[in-house]
């Protein structure tokens, strides 16, 4: 432990204010804590889980309208916003954007979709969620984590 920690206690809701409320803190300033409740679930998984809903919740906090984001109404400069807060965190946000079918580039497998194709060798940068937009529009959504690189 550091003694220059200064920890914060509270519930989701409570870190999300923390985190987005004021301008992002330094590379890895923020030390991120994922307790792991569900006995044999895969580490990564529940850490892919804990980002995404820390990610669609900044999404929120910064753009969202009645609880609710439009993915198709954000822009590159939003992402990146919300990505400097997770720096923080010493995670980045990984956003692939396949504009048409046709440029969408197949990965198997999901994962976060499909669980039971996990084994104690999937990683945190191999799970992905996507999400699909205004005319085919594929949105894949990873994290990596910068301390490990």
């Amino acid at each position: 432990m550091n003694s220059d920690t200064i920890y914060k206690e509270g519930n989701h809701d409570d870190f999300i204010t923390y985190l987005f409320s004021n301008s992002p803190k330094e590379k890895g300033e923020v030390k991120l804590e994922l307790p792991l409740n569900e006995p044999g679930k895969n580490l990564y998984l529940h850490e892919f889980e804990q980002l995404l809903m820390i990610f669609v919740d900044g999404l929120k906090y910064f753009y969202g309208e009645n609880g609710k984001v439009d993915i198709n109404s954000l822009k590159e400069e939003d992402i990146k916003k919300v990505n400097e807060y997770f720096i923080s965190m010493n995670y980045e946000v990984i956003l692939e954007v396949f504009p048409t079918l046709h440029d969408y580039r197949f990965k198997h497998p999901n994962y976060f979709k499909d669980q039971k194709y996990i084994n104690e060798e999937t990683m945190l940068d191999d799970f992905y969620y996507e999400i699909y937009g205004h005319n085919n529009c594929a949105f894949r959504i990873s994290f990596t984590n910068l301390s490990l690189n």
